[in-house]
């Protein structure tokens, strides 16, 4: 009977250990933002507002797209991106904003770093547990890669191009 529970767990152990590895190595502070990226002014969360520089950029893109795999992000949110433990990165249904400066917020310090901002989680989409910060993981450069194909993969998604 214990080994059935266990065995159902199984894909959440394997994620945590995935991440737990990633999260090894050292990318400095999650709060740090290139002069490239900032756009101007803040958001209403008084973050300032960032644009991805690397938006569109071909190998950014392939980049963020390994990065998908190689960092455990697929362990939660699907291989395909479609969702799995947690939402989909495909269906524009964002938790708590689609914007640049939100999202990269999110990559770098996790569900509980947005609602340190003042974000409150909105929408229904199914998740396990909070998005851990990948500030300590993720550089600013991969946090940025990772958008990049985000976005190239849902635009994608939703014209059936890929």
């Amino acid at each position: 009977m214990a080994w059935r529970r266990l065995a159902r767990c199984r894909p959440l152990v394997f994620a945590c250990i995935a991440l737990l590895g990633a999260c090894s190595t050292s990318a400095g502070d999650p709060g740090a933002v290139s002069d490239a990226a900032k756009a101007g002014g803040a958001n209403e969360h008084g973050l300032a507002r960032l644009r991805n520089p690397l938006e569109g950029d071909a190998r950014a893109i392939a980049a963020g797209r390994d990065l998908f795999a190689g960092k455990a992000c697929a362990s939660c949110h699907g291989a395909d991106a479609r969702g799995g433990m947690c939402p989909s990165l495909v269906d524009r249904a964002w938790v708590y904003g689609d914007d640049d400066t939100t999202l990269y917020h999110l990559i770098r310090e996790g569900s509980a770093g947005m609602r340190a901002h003042g974000y409150v989680r909105g929408g229904a989409a199914k998740a396990v547990g909070d998005m851990p910060p990948l500030g300590s993981a993720v550089s600013e450069q991969e946090a940025w890669q990772l958008l990049a194909w985000i976005r190239a993969h849902a635009a994608a998604e939703s014209t059936g191009t890929r």
